[in-house]
């Protein structure tokens, strides 16, 4: 773990990708299962998002949701849109669409 960046901007994306480490240390087997899901559907695809991911591969109870946040944290993905969730508990919010580099 690296030490605390100094400006706001960068403390805050510190801090959101150090929440994203500890929820996948806690969650691995369920990411890791996850991602290979993203990666499979991705290739059928050509893209992919969040919500077909959580649809193929539900997150159980005692996962936390935060754990969807590490799915696609791999350098074998790039960003190519966004689009607003259809999973009612995310209430609309905007995500990200995926393809495989």
């Amino acid at each position: 773990m690296t030490s605390a960046p100094r400006s706001d901007l960068l403390l805050g994306e510190w801090l959101r990708d150090r929440g994203i480490e500890l929820v996948y240390e806690n969650s691995a087997h369920w990411v890791d299962i996850a991602r290979a899901t993203a990666k499979s559907l991705a290739m059928k695809n050509g893209s992919v998002s969040a919500d077909e991911v959580l649809n193929a591969c539900p997150r159980p109870g005692d996962i936390h949701p935060n754990a969807t946040g590490a799915i696609f944290r791999e350098p074998c993905w790039i960003k190519i849109g966004y689009k607003k969730s259809t999973v009612a508990t995310a209430h609309a919010r905007v995500i990200g669409i995926y393809r495989l580099k």
